[in-house]
């Protein structure tokens, strides 16, 4: 900057340098990342049609405050009536922005409610002229959005962007959804530059045109380097190859994987896959304590952690939170009743008369040490949920998911003791209550909760239909009923213990087809998960509710000679994974259908209360027995080809970071360069006037970055008082003259080189290309 004009024509001139490109590119940026963003986030949030006018009426109200802001003498004026008419248009219209709001609001519960399981309120709205109502929304949020941007932009908030800028990821992450993706680049582009802008930015007004040139040049060097790496990414790796390998699948789940274990310390005790069977290997487990228990009444108990209801072929899942969502009303109408699929049975408990089971509720506090932190451990005797688990979820009355961000290790629950070693007295002394037409409410809730069960809990792949109907015959036709418990759990046993051999020495199947299939016609080697896997599906085929369930035994051998609030440590070994049927009237147990564990636990006498009319299933068809040595585990490679395609992607990474990293470095080093080849060529130019000139207006730069002694501030003054002879005398100036202001100069850099921190140099030299 020389001084070669009047005081006045210099405030234009800086009024127009800002404006033209400055503020036009803060209006642009704002929008970008205030505007656009927005507008794709209430799109993903809601899925309702955003109008256009919605990110021009934004921009616009950037751009206005940001004229407004510059322009002093109409500067207040103006954003006071702005505001007051703002005010004015929203007393007018707060009826039909409330109601445009509260339908976005709805449409925004709904989104959440079926893709991430997140339940919140929908509010009553009128139908009546909604569109417009939304519409007038839309604008109102306009106009707010950018009044924040513009605050966020002057009070320079460089962590409200980067906050913003994470939004993105937190609702890819939650909502499985794909934003647009040139919107996604844009957004992401102008949140880097903004956050640069606002880093470089002085109170001293140092907003040229020379930084908008070098944002612009960084801009365009991302762009290029994207679009580089693009095309090398689909060189290394084909799009065939790319799609079959699926590698960003493999990556995500590594991600998730090695984040859920640093959260939930999962995997340290043993080796329950969280219904991944195609994780599931080799059993493992360890001696270490995975719980600490501690109870009034000592007693054996299962207490379940993950409960699968969907399965694929590859893993179990929980119900989706889709058709979770769909059936909502129907449980919160259940809980308002106090009906819960985990308290059931102690609420068919409360309403039999026997005095040989277990009645009296006491209380269990539960010392997660090193199992998965995810779940919480229950028992099915749990007589009310734990404080804060009320009300609907995603699980609808399945998992009990654990609260925080690395979960909760300690907690206190209600139980009636063990009541599932006599369910079979329980559910036929609670069936006939329940005839007689006694606890209505009960009776009631527990047909709807049964339609429910009935129809999520039954569902078998046809791979394994046809499966099942050569190897245990005809199941009979279900629409007539299922087959009842006991003849379905003597087949499934039967089966099991003749066809398959129990191992803990698996090999993890990892290949295309249906993990059961592979296990009952291949492998016919198994443990726990196997068998418990095979075992539910197989209810499922007979017309029996069943799900997968993992989790931890408390023994009778545990319990043994404990007494009231002893500390019960149990292992990493006691984790299992056990099969559950729904029974009709008194809720789901468990049952256990892997021969190594027969006994393990106390269970009720089958033959006994388990009748129930409905479809017969044909006579189990004999088969030939073999004698064949089990088949030899074998090694896959998977896991090493999973590790490879993982280090290759690692590596194309690194690969277009370093492209990126010198491509940008070449560019504002050889900026630099030219920038002060330039400055050299003004300081030693042979005019004196010329040459101060350019030496005042380096310091003037320079002097704005930083605080000085009070000599060198009194040198500034004096060199810029030469300046402006320079500047608007016609005087001559002298060697002496030219000599202070050339050795202002280098004292000025000595002393900010000094003083400033290793980023705003960083700055100063490359990116403003002042030292």
């Amino acid at each position: 900057m020389e001084l070669w004009i009047s005081q006045e024509q210099q405030k234009i001139n800086k009024f127009n340098k800002k404006l033209f490109p400055g503020i036009l590119l803060e209006a642009v940026l704002l929008t970008l990342v205030f505007g656009v963003g927005t507008e794709e986030m209430l799109h993903i949030l809601t899925k309702s049609h955003v109008p256009v006018m919605f990110v021009a009426l934004t921009g616009g109200s950037i751009l206005l405050w940001l004229l407004l802001e510059r322009w002093q003498r109409f500067g207040l004026p103006v954003g006071v009536m702005c505001f007051a008419c703002a005010a004015a248009l929203f007393t007018v219209l707060h009826t039909h922005v409330q109601n445009g709001m509260t339908g976005l609001w709805n449409h925004m519960v709904e989104v959440l409610g079926s893709k991430a399981g997140i339940y919140l309120t929908q509010y009553t709205v009128s139908e009546e002229n909604m569109a417009n109502d939304q519409f007038i929304f839309w604008m109102l949020l306009a106009l707010v959005t950018g009044l924040v941007a513009f605050a966020v932009l002057r009070l320079r908030l460089r962590f409200i962007t980067i906050l913003w800028s994470m939004g993105f990821p937190v609702l890819m992450f939650m909502l499985n959804v794909q934003p647009g993706r040139i919107k996604l680049a844009a957004f992401y582009l102008a949140a880097f530059l903004l956050i640069n802008w606002m880093h470089s930015e002085r109170d001293t007004g140092q907003n040229s045109a020379e930084n908008t040139v070098v944002f612009l040049t960084g801009a365009i060097l991302v762009c290029l380097t994207v679009a580089v790496s693009g095309g090398v990414f689909r060189m290394i790796v084909p799009q065939e190859q790319y799609q079959s390998s699926k590698l960003v699948a493999n990556v995500r789940t590594e991600f998730l994987d090695k984040t859920d274990r640093f959260r939930f310390k999962t995997g340290m005790v043993n080796s329950l896959p969280n219904g991944r069977l195609k994780a599931a290997g080799a059993w493992t487990a360890s001696d270490d304590t995975a719980l600490t228990i501690q109870m009034d009444q000592p007693d054996s108990l299962y207490l379940r952690g993950f409960v699968g209801s969907v399965y694929d072929g590859d893993e179990w899942k929980s119900i989706s939170t889709a058709d979770a969502w769909k059936v909502r009303d129907l449980f919160y109408w259940l809980h308002q009743d106090g009906f819960y699929g985990q308290t059931q049975i102690a609420g068919i408990r409360n309403v039999v008369e026997d005095d040989s089971l277990s009645k009296e509720s006491g209380s269990i506090r539960i010392q997660n040490q090193n199992a998965d932190s995810r779940y919480l451990y229950t028992p099915y005797e749990m007589a009310e949920l734990p404080e804060g688990y009320t009300g609907e979820t995603s699980l609808t009355d399945s998992t009990l998911r654990s609260g925080g961000l690395f979960g909760k290790r300690d907690y206190t629950l209600k139980s009636m003791g063990n009541l599932v070693k006599d369910f079979t007295t329980l559910g036929a002394e609670g069936y006939q209550v329940l005839s007689k037409g006694d606890a209505r409410n009960l009776r009631e809730d527990e047909s709807y909760y049964n339609a429910f069960v009935y129809k999520e809990d039954t569902a078998l792949p046809a791979v394994l239909e046809a499966l099942f109907a050569q190897e245990l015959g005809n199941a009979g036709n279900r629409e007539q009923g299922h087959t009842d418990y006991y003849t379905a759990i003597s087949r499934i046993r039967a089966y099991l213990e003749k066809n398959m051999t129990y191992s803990t020495a698996t090999d993890v199947y990892n290949g295309a087809g249906d993990f059961t299939k592979n296990f009952l016609t291949k492998s016919k080697i198994g443990h726990s998960i196997h068998y418990a896997t095979a075992a539910a599906l197989m209810f499922r085929y007979y017309g029996i509710p069943s799900r997968y369930v993992e989790g931890y035994l408390i023994t009778p051998d545990d319990v043994k000679d404990k007494n009231k609030g002893d500390s019960i440590q149990i292992s990493g070994k006691n984790g299992h994974a056990w099969t559950e049927i729904y029974i009709d009237g008194l809720g789901w147990v468990p049952v256990e259908m892997t021969p190594e564990y027969y006994g393990v636990m106390e269970e009720p006498d089958l033959t006994v209360g388990l009748e129930a009319e409905g479809s017969k299933a044909s006579a189990l068809p004999e088969t030939e027995t073999k004698t064949d040595n089990p088949p030899e585990i074998q090694t896959h490679w998977n896991l090493k080809l999973a590790i490879m395609g993982l280090a290759r992607f690692l590596l194309l990474l690194l690969f277009v970071f370093d492209i990126f990293c010198v491509l940008f470095f070449l560019v504002i080093s050889g900026l630099r360069i030219i920038a002060e080849a330039k400055r050299k060529k003004a300081f030693a130019a042979a005019d004196n006037r010329a040459a101060v000139r350019a030496m005042t207006g380096y310091a003037a730069k320079l002097y704005a970055h930083g605080t000085y002694t009070d000599e060198l501030t009194e040198a500034y003054k004096n060199t810029w008082q030469i300046g402006e002879k320079a500047a608007f005398s016609p005087h001559n100036i002298s060697d002496e003259e030219r000599q202070t202001a050339e050795q202002c100069v280098k004292n000025i850099k000595t002393e900010l080189k000094i003083k400033t921190r290793w980023y705003d140099m960083w700055i100063i030299k490359y990116i403003e290309r002042l030292l």
